[in-house]
């Protein structure tokens, strides 16, 4: 009788889907360098080099005058990320460039990368998050 127990215990446990525990998965963004409590965050979180610049995993957008202790992505699966931010000042939901294409408005990305003629690479601005949580610098650089 015992060893039926057992049996269907550990039968039970086999057919049971895996469970992907994600609910203390975060990942804190910390901003460092902000010049002005004017306008919005545009916060950008992507999950693989494909997507990178092009199709964010989650994104949030959040005043600036709001940033103080970070800002926290949750319930986010094991891998590898990376962050962008532009501080849009002006609110009008993009990274303002002048007649030349050099951005008028700051910007920064994780790792606190910065590339040389354009963005940095999704490898220069990755992390991995594990199980639990990570925090991430991003320094805000202006041109």
């Amino acid at each position: 009788m015992h060893f039926k127990a057992f049996t269907l215990v550990l039968l039970s446990y086999l057919a049971a889907p895996p469970v992907h525990n994600t609910d203390e998965n975060r990942i804190i963004v910390q901003v460092e360098n902000l010049k002005s409590q004017k306008g919005v965050l545009i916060v950008a979180l992507f999950d693989c080099e494909e997507n990178y610049m092009k199709k964010d995993f989650r994104n949030v957008v959040i005043k600036t005058s709001r940033v103080t202790d970070g800002i926290v992505f949750e319930n986010i699966p094991k891998g590898k990320y990376s962050v962008s931010i532009i501080h849009d000042e002006n609110e009008n939901g993009q990274l303002d460039k002048n007649w030349a294409g050099i951005p008028k408005e700051s910007f920064g990305f994780s790792n606190k990368s910065l590339g040389l003629f354009g963005p940095p690479s999704f490898q220069e601005t990755s992390f991995v998050l594990d199980q639990g949580g990570i925090s991430v610098n991003v320094k805000m650089k202006s041109l």
